[in-house]
């Protein structure tokens, strides 16, 4: 079996020396989905040659470009294997960087995509019980890409959902929806009270969706009313006294209820695609974006 190491995890650096004290990091962009941390004396330096602030380094099969996550003394990170053609999901040992244990999501043909793109671009998220993780997985099949600039064949397929429990075995997996981009696949999920939401914005039949966290089964399923590719992760925020979900994509920003998929308000433009999450500050919302024109 060729495994050949493509991508390298590293966990730089410990508090006071012990793991278990430092702030969990559950899902994209951290605890607050905004990418800020409350740990102090971090190191804000390190040499890879030296092993200067590293604690340890291990070797990742495969490759993906998807962020590890954290909880307690577990790390988790996904990845693809494109000889066996499978995507994993992958447990380490926090104080020593051991492979705990390696779980097959999925095995399917591999997808077409963006050359900068990867087969397990979806960061992960647990909620401390089960580690929810996203691939794509294509259909036997290509059909000219939709939204392009020049005539291509990709692969449309659906997009799969998983849980595993912290040792390693399956609770539920399902397929929410369809999916169909030129770029592939990329959607990092989000848990929120006993939903796991998860954006589906693609050029094909696009939607949000919320998952119940214990069954898979849709709670809820909002469609896009654009069906325009975009590889945001929705910001969750409390906000006059009412949860907001702010996501940008499809030509416009939005505020959905949680909740229920209803939609508070929404903002036309001002692109058509994005990828970069939002921020906000306590007043207001921040975005940059995106193709064919760009904004901030």
């Amino acid at each position: 079996m060729n495994r050949t190491c493509l991508m390298t995890t590293l966990v730089l650096g410990l508090l006071c020396g012990d793991f278990l004290a430092a702030e969990n990091w559950p899902g994209w962009r951290g605890p607050r989905g905004d990418g800020t941390s409350i740990e102090k004396g971090v190191p804000t330096e390190w040499d890879g040659a030296s092993g200067k602030n590293i604690r340890w380094k291990v070797p990742i099969p495969g490759k993906g470009h998807a962020s590890p996550i954290i909880w307690k003394d577990r790390v988790f990170v996904v990845s693809c294997l494109p000889d066996e053609k499978s995507r994993v999901l992958i447990a380490l040992d926090r104080t020593s960087g051991k492979q705990v244990w390696q779980q097959t999501v999925l095995k399917a043909n591999l997808e077409t995509k963006h050359s900068l793109n990867s087969r397990a671009s979806g960061t992960p998220v647990t909620d401390g019980k089960l580690v929810f993780v996203t691939f794509f997985q294509p259909d036997d099949r290509t059909v000219p890409a939709p939204n392009v600039g020049g005539e291509r064949l990709i692969t449309p397929g659906q997009m799969v959902v998983a849980a595993y429990d912290f040792e390693g075995n399956r609770t539920w997996r399902v397929t929410p929806g369809g999916f169909i981009s030129a770029h592939g696949y990329c959607s990092s999920p989000v848990v929120f009270e006993d939903l796991l939401i998860v954006n589906g914005d693609h050029d094909g039949e696009s939607y949000v969706v919320a998952l119940d966290r214990k069954t898979g089964e849709t709670v809820w399923k909002v469609a896009r009313e654009h069906k325009i590719r975009s590889y945001v992760t929705p910001l969750i925020r409390k906000i006059n006294g009412r949860p907001q979900m702010v996501m940008s994509g499809s030509q416009s920003i939005v505020s959905l209820d949680p909740r229920s998929g209803a939609r508070n308000w929404k903002i036309d433009g001002p692109t058509e695609q994005f990828v970069a999450s939002m921020v906000y500050d306590g007043e207001l919302f921040f975005m940059s974006a995106g193709f064919p024109t760009y904004h901030v």
